[in-house]
């Protein structure tokens, strides 16, 4: 029972299969999802980052491009003041600026530029080229000496155009700042007499850079042309140039090739994404700055997301599918046990499945299924007790229900072992009255065969005493030659006589041959009885054997009268072999006997001759003594045979004996049975 149950624990669960195979698929579909899931949420984020980041970078270098661009603008229509132009084109090489007419008003009006943008621009002034002189609104003039060949923003009077300088530190503020600059023309011939231009705090524009805000630690950078940083949120990390610090090397490829890209830097070891962009053609850069954690932070949340609702989906799915599957293998479980109860013989069982799918209509089939099994233990009753009945003895049965399906054969075969035995053991009474009857005359055979066989041993016997007084006579005849005539008419009448019990001891042997072919053939007879006695035994076993633990007794009863023919075929063929030698004996006595009789036969005419052959006596004595000697010897054999006949015949009287009284057993068994004609 209890191997039954771990071999019935270690089958798969329908419960498991259901799960395996749904949360299999589900699974695989989930991962095709998440994957795809994945791609999509990475790409968009990638692609929103780095959208956020170039359009950061776009607008603080638009914004920048548009505080520069006032800036650029105002000293170019400074450039043209045609006041401004009348001051440079009339001071000289060693003329004070301020003593040119229209100084006072160029002043004033540096001074109202100035005033107006007082927090980003910090001075506006013009340089006279061949003066080489600087006057600015705050009211400083450059001292003799000065060169204006040494100042940043002087390339644009040799490039003539306008010009932003690289950021610088303010001497008297000690504030960096930069210089926007432009050229001054001669209207007439075109020539550049000087610059104006303004110095403009970079104060404003890192405070445009400080607003941009990209995530929780993703900030804009502003580096100038050459690539020195104007800001970054590291205070150290400003005024230095690119290639001063600890960056990557597409990073400074990219600034020095002037062009707007995307790209992926390092910055002090640390890794950011960024869009690199120009500000319009000041030559200033803005660098958008997002680390890589933060950059990839909405796909990592996102696969954490996924991950989560994966799992909880999983969850929910296979609480769904093990609820489902328990509904599922619910009935599935109350039919296997009601199916183990009904292998285990309970009849007595009942179904309530209230499905109403394909395992409601197999439940109602299964409670079909007990109910005509319930029907059926009425013929299981009924064979049982005819079974039974069979097994007490009596062998005729009589089934009064109607049996249906496979009972039919049932009743069938019932009726047909009934039948069967019936003739079977009618069949072995009779044979075995048969072979009681032939026993006993087999024994009264033998006993008459045994009385014969001492009679021929006494007969031999006299036999053998006479031959032996022929022998000493025909000895002594040598002696008594003379004498022999006297006593030839005695002879002549001993040897009639020995003639005469010759003959009869011929019909005797005749008898006894005559006797024996008769055993042999009642022997056969028995030998036959006992084969189909075996034969019956066989198939009552058969049908013993068909009819189950019920039969068991008849099948004993079966083996032992296959015993009992088996040792009575073995009995009779032992018998017969005896038989038959003895036969062989008589047949050779017989020989002997007709020897011996024409030996007397000869004797006679030899006596009837005697007269004449008296002289040749003598002679042949000697002969004659010979011959008698081997008479003697043959009848001896003679006698021996005739003893051993008598033996068999007496063996075989018993073993008649023993046959009848193994056959009166069998009567007695087979009376046992109640059988009907």
């Amino acid at each position: 029972m209890k191997h039954s149950e771990k071999r019935t624990n270690s089958k798969k669960k329908i419960a498991d299969e259901i799960l395996y195979q749904i949360g299999k698929s589900v699974v695989i579909v989930f991962l095709l999802i998440a994957v795809a899931a994945v791609y999509m949420v990475g790409w968009l984020s990638v692609t929103s980052k780095k959208t956020e980041l170039t359009e950061e970078s776009n607008a603080a270098a638009n914004q920048l491009t548009g505080f520069l661009q006032q800036y650029i603008k105002s000293v170019e229509q400074l450039a043209v003041n045609p006041e401004i132009k009348y001051v440079m084109m009339n001071t000289n090489a060693g003329d004070d600026i301020w003593q040119t007419e229209k100084m006072d008003t160029v002043m004033e009006n540096l001074v109202h530029i100035a005033n107006t943008d007082s927090e980003n621009v910090m001075a506006v002034w013009i340089s006279d080229l061949d003066a080489s002189i600087l006057t600015q609104s705050d009211g400083f003039t450059s001292e003799e000496g000065w060169d204006i060949t040494g100042r940043g923003w002087y390339p644009c009077i040799t490039e003539k155009r306008t010009f932003l300088t690289e950021p610088y530190i303010d001497s008297s503020t000690g504030k960096m700042i930069l210089s926007a600059a432009a050229p001054v023309y001669d209207n007439v011939t075109g020539s550049v007499l000087g610059a104006v231009g303004m110095d403009i705090s970079l104060d404003h524009m890192t405070k445009i850079m400080t607003e941009y805000k990209i995530g929780r630690n993703g900030c804009v950078l502003l580096l100038s042309e050459n690539g020195m940083f104007l800001y970054h949120p590291q205070n150290d990390i400003v005024q230095k140039n690119i290639k001063d610090i600890d960056v990557s090397q597409n990073l400074v490829n990219a600034v020095m090739s002037k062009s707007d890209k995307f790209l992926k830097y390092k910055i002090e070891g640390h890794t950011q994404y960024g869009s690199l962009q120009h500000a319009g053609n000041t030559g200033y850069i803005v660098l958008s700055s997002l680390p890589l954690s933060e950059y990839y932070a909405m796909l990592a949340v996102m696969i954490g997301v996924l991950i989560l609702i994966f799992i909880i989906g999983m969850v929910l799915i296979t609480i769904s599918i093990r609820k489902s599957a328990a509904n599922l293998t619910k009935p599935i479980l109350e039919l296997n046990h009601t199916a183990q109860q009904l292998a285990a013989g309970n009849l007595d069982v009942s179904l309530s499945i209230t499905s109403e799918d394909e395992i409601g209509s197999l439940g109602e089939s299964f409670q079909k299924t007990v109910n005509r099994l319930k029907e059926y233990i009425v013929y299981i009753d009924e064979t049982s007790e005819a079974l039974a009945q069979i097994a007490a003895g009596k062998l005729s049965v009589n089934l009064k229900h109607d049996y249906v399906g496979e009972f039919q054969k049932i009743k069938a075969a019932l009726l047909n072992i009934s039948s069967s035995m019936n003739q079977v053991m009618l069949g072995i009474n009779e044979s075995s009255e048969r072979v009681s009857v032939g026993a006993a005359e087999l024994a009264t055979a033998s006993q008459t065969l045994a009385e014969g066989a001492e009679t021929q041993a006494a007969s031999i016997q006299q036999l053998a005493a006479t031959t032996n007084t022929v022998a000493n006579q025909v000895e002594n005849s040598r002696k008594d030659a003379e004498t022999s005539a006297k006593m030839t008419a005695e002879a002549t009448k001993m040897i009639v006589k020995n003639q005469e019990k010759m003959k009869l001891m011929m019909d005797a042997m005749n008898e006894i041959n005559l006797t024996s072919q008769k055993v042999v053939g009642i022997i056969q007879a028995i030998e036959d009885i006992a084969s189909q006695t075996n034969l019956l035994s066989l198939n009552a076993s058969i049908e013993a054997a068909r009819a189950g633990d019920a039969g068991r007794g008849f099948a004993v009863v079966a083996s032992e009268i296959g015993k009992l023919a088996l040792e009575s075929s073995k009995a009779a063929i032992t018998t017969r072999e005896l038989i038959q030698i003895s036969i062989e004996e008589i047949n050779k006595g017989n020989s002997i006997a007709v020897s011996a009789m024409n030996s007397l036969k000869e004797s006679v005419d030899a006596v009837d001759h005697v007269n004449e052959l008296i002289q040749e006596t003598a002679e042949n004595a000697a002969t004659q003594a010979e011959n008698m000697k081997q008479l003697r010897l043959g009848i001896e054999e003679i006698a021996h045979g005739v003893q051993d006949n008598s033996a068999t015949s007496q063996e075989t009287s018993a073993t008649s004996e023993e046959l009848a009284s193994q056959a009166e057993k069998l009567n007695k068994m087979v009376q046992k049975f109640q059988l009907c004609s």
